[in-house]
């Protein structure tokens, strides 16, 4: 798995493991990585320049939150980077974006 797709992946179980918060392709499926063998929905990881690979995570958010919207992407981004220098790929990761791109109510499934 190329450091692309390992980051875009650890990004993914960031998701997976929070709390109140779920990832999302968006409509026609726009925000995924997709590796040879893996496919990881809610997460753009593109390669910059510098040999850097930037994270753009797109979320949905149960509501009413457990806490703000920003503290929500706040612990999403702290779990990636923490996962990052674990498997020592903190030099290669980027910048780290989050978007929450709509809420997730009992009478509302996104």
């Amino acid at each position: 798995m190329s450091g692309r797709v390992r980051l875009a992946w650890l990004a993914g179980q960031a998701i997976a493991v929070t709390d109140g918060v779920t990832a999302t392709t968006g409509r026609a499926g726009r925000w995924l990585t997709i590796g040879s063998q893996h496919t990881i929905a809610g997460v753009l990881a593109v390669e910059n320049a510098a040999g850097h690979v930037d994270i753009e995570l797109h979320l949905l958010a149960a509501w009413p939150p457990q806490m703000s919207l920003q503290q929500l992407g706040e612990q999403v981004r702290r779990r990636l980077r923490r996962s990052a220098g674990m498997a020592g790929l903190d030099e290669r990761l980027g910048a780290v974006d989050v978007a929450f791109d709509d809420v997730l109510t009992d009478t509302h499934s996104g």
